[in-house]
């Protein structure tokens, strides 16, 4: 695509036959009615442009665009058939403007048209028909307006419509008449709203819906979900709104959600019925919440669960057959709550998980882990439990893990110093990043260490790898360092002399009789060569004598 200001578009008058796709940036609407050969012409992209108004039949030369973009451009209005002559228009944008109103803008339907783009412009209300000359467009784009209102009607006439944007705008309340007619609509996005309720047959019509957000709004109630509209739902998003409990069967008609996010609400409880029906849910976050108990059967419903995030709540105990209905799990995280025991019962059950995150809890040890299951792969398991208060583990049941995290944990001085002397796997993290100051180590901040506690008092371990410390290079080869008993910092690390004799006598009697040894084998091995020299040319002689002797003997034939 071509890239050009409209201060360039003398070029284009001689060239532009065969050009297609045009992008022209800070022009003005003289520079673009100047543009000719236009036949060819099926991409037009204008941005960063001056056009605050379009006249009619602005557009009627490009017959032929299948592409319109006209972007940062300042535009506010459109004369009633500004759009005229567009009857092939494909994908028309008109974002990140000063639109304040929509209208039809053509005297004709654009029956091509499959996607508008709105977004990012100053609409504060949606009019009954706003749309009917698009009626097979598929995806509509209305995100980050000031739309407060949507009239009945206001999306009539569009039954092929599959996406529909509505986020960041003011809507307050959604009304059973929005969104009824839109039969094959199947994702619908109102995040970043106003929205304090959703009355029953919002979405009735809505059959074909799979994907719903709702996040960022201030909803807190969720009874609108058991309407049969949304029984086909996938992917449900109702984050970051005030829900405070879980209605009983609330998602009973929801059989086929597969992926649930209540993260950052106000729940506080989790009972057998407030998940029940979710047959086919694989994802759920109920994370950063004030969730301070879950009932035994809480998650039985889910029997196909394949992630759970249950972190940032206010956990300190959980049921000892939680997870045991939820045999496909792969990830179960629970950091951040306030957890004192795990269970080894709790995950006998799991024979595929791959994540394990308990960090930011209570936990004293890490027995659990050696009750896994034996069908558990663990050299693809990962595991944090950092930030604990556990003082020792057995290390020999963590060695074949993929990663086992223990930083910042209770750890006893003792234990900590008698296991790491030897030398442990990568995979077994004790350590957590450390700032020290001091005058032997030009890098700090990749120092690491581990908290311990010696007789009820906290300590510290440095763990330093000397190997990389520079060497300083002293001025008086002969001087050596003391060393300041008051001063706790180490001394600069400087390789030691060895003191070497001048002769020593051993060494070299040693080398004079391994010498002698050496020239004696060498002179019996000449001697063994010119023996070996004369026997062959001995034996060379006698050969020659016998020939001779044979030819010189030999009887003469008679003739």
């Amino acid at each position: 695509m071509y890239l050009l200001p409209g201060s360039l578009l003398l070029l284009i008058f001689s060239f532009s036959a065969m050009i297609s796709c045009l992008q022209l940036s800070k022009c003005n609407n003289t520079e673009v009615t100047l543009i000719r050969n236009t036949e060819h012409l099926t991409q037009l992209a204008l941005s960063n442009c001056t056009l605050p108004h379009l006249a009619n039949a602005f557009f009627v030369r490009f017959e032929h665009l299948l592409h319109l973009e006209l972007q940062h451009s300042g535009l506010s209005d459109l004369d009633d058939f500004a759009l005229n002559g567009l009857t092939k228009l494909q994908y028309l944008s008109l974002s990140h403007n000063n639109l304040s109103s929509l209208r039809s803008w053509s005297s004709d339907p654009l029956g091509a048209l499959t996607n508008l783009d709105l977004g990012h412009n100053v609409l504060c209300k949606l009019r009954s028909n706003s749309f009917g000359i698009y009626p097979q467009l598929q995806q509509l784009d209305l995100r980050y307006n000031q739309i407060s209102q949507i009239e009945e009607d206001s999306f009539d006439g569009l039954s092929h419509l599959k996406h529909l944007y509505l986020n960041g705008n003011q809507l307050a309340h959604i009304d059973g008449s929005f969104f009824g007619g839109l039969h094959r609509l199947s994702s619908l996005s109102l995040q970043h709203n106003r929205i304090e309720g959703i009355e029953m047959d919002s979405f009735e019509s809505n059959t074909h819906l799979r994907s719903l957000r709702v996040d960022q709004n201030l909803l807190s109630s969720l009874q609108f979900l058991s309407q049969r509209g949304l029984a086909r739902l996938v992917h449900l998003n109702l984050s970051n709104n005030v829900v405070q409990q879980l209605e009983p069967s609330v998602f009973s008609k929801n059989f086929e959600l597969q992926d649930l996010d209540l993260s950052y609400n106000n729940i506080t409880k989790l009972n057998k019925e407030s998940l029940s029906g979710l047959d086919s849910l694989e994802r759920f976050n109920i994370s950063h919440n004030y969730v301070d108990e879950i009932y035994v059967e809480s998650l039985d419903s889910l029997v196909a669960l394949l992630q759970v995030d249950i972190s940032f709540n206010r956990l300190t105990t959980l049921p000892d057959t939680l997870f045991h209905v939820n045999t496909q799990l792969e990830e179960i995280v629970l950091a951040n709550n306030r957890i004192g025991e795990i269970s080894s019962q709790m995950m006998l059950n799991q024979n595929h998980l791959r994540y394990i995150k308990l960090s930011g809890n209570a936990l004293s040890d890490a027995a659990f882990l050696q009750r896994l299951s034996p069908s558990v792969n663990r050299l693809s398991l990962y595991v944090d439990l950092s930030s604990n208060r556990i003082k020792s583990v057995n290390l020999s049941s963590l060695l074949h893990f993929r990663y086992v995290n223990l930083a910042d944990n209770n750890w006893s001085c003792d234990w900590l110093v008698a296991n790491l002397v030897r030398k442990l796997p990568t995979s077994v993290n004790f350590a957590r990043p450390w700032t020290v100051i001091n005058n032997w180590s030009e890098n700090t901040t990749k120092i690491r260490g581990i908290d311990c506690i010696e007789g009820g008092s906290n300590r510290s371990i440095i763990l330093l790898d000397v190997s990389g410390v520079p060497q300083q290079k002293p001025d008086h080869c002969d001087c050596g360092v003391a060393y300041d008993e008051t001063n706790p910092s180490p001394p600069p690390l400087t390789w030691p002399k060895i003191p070497t004799d001048r002769f020593d006598s051993r060494s070299v009697i040693i080398w004079m009789l391994v010498a002698i040894a050496m020239a004696f084998a060498g002179l019996r091995w000449l001697r063994r060569f010119v023996d070996r020299n004369e026997k062959r040319k001995l034996g060379q002689k006698m050969l020659q004598n016998v020939y001779v002797s044979k030819v010189q003997w030999q009887p003469i034939s008679p003739l």
